[in-house]
């Protein structure tokens, strides 16, 4: 695959109930595309596992999670053809760091120290990746032998979610508010919020600028 348009007439393991879904529905308006003249194939977790077992040609995914275990089962990096929404107008955030409305009143000290802490555990996860795998290694014992697959999937996110060029200048853990507002309408589009949402509501840059983050 090089293009969306290439996805058409293939088989797609899609899993209604989870976040990936949300994208890919997102994914498609993006790119003129109809899901709903798509073959979909309702597959339970873990859902990826289906198109190495051939019975889906495509499933959504993040690039630092079920990409790294697929090219792990596959043969490794480049054993996959992926298509990186990011490339095709799909333009949000996935992860974030949510408090109430009431925490931030009541005990503003607290969410800026956790923030502080927070951002100072991307800067020492970055800087030291063998080391955080290690770390996550011993306070999840099952996850031992996966240490190669782990530090995949962090090179992953350091790469391609950690910065970005707005987070190069402004710090890690920085919002946009250009990609913040993309964000809220493709979830407000695909019902994930009220449509009449305030795109000016939902975050507070304040706290990541006062702890100093990391930039890179």
């Amino acid at each position: 695959m090089s293009k969306p348009a290439d996805l058409e007439g293939m088989n797609l393991g899609v899993h209604p109930s989870g976040s990936t879904y949300v994208f890919l529905k997102a994914f498609f308006a993006k790119n003129g595309l109809d899901l709903a003249k798509f073959k979909q194939s309702t597959v339970s977790p873990p859902y990826e596992n289906m198109l190495i077992l051939g019975r889906v040609d495509v499933v959504p995914g993040y690039i630092d999670a079920e990409v790294p275990e697929l090219e792990a089962k596959a043969g490794g990096p480049g054993s996959l053809s992926i298509l990186l929404g990011a490339d095709y107008g799909y333009d949000a955030y996935g992860s974030g760091l949510f408090t109430s409305e009431k925490m931030i009143a009541d005990k503003p000290d607290v969410v800026q120290r956790f923030v502080k802490a927070y951002l100072q555990a991307f800067a020492f996860t970055v800087e030291h990746p063998k080391e955080a795998v290690a770390i996550v290694v011993k306070a999840n014992p099952e996850y031992k032998g996966k240490e190669d697959t782990l530090l995949a999937q962090l090179d992953a996110d350091i790469k391609s979610t950690f910065f970005s060029a707005y987070t190069k200048q402004h710090g890690i853990g920085a919002i946009s508010d250009k990609q913040w507002t993309a964000t809220a309408q493709g979830l407000k589009e695909q019902g994930m919020l009220p449509a009449d949402f305030s795109s000016a509501d939902g975050y507070d840059a304040s706290f990541v600028e006062k702890s100093g983050a990391l930039k890179r």
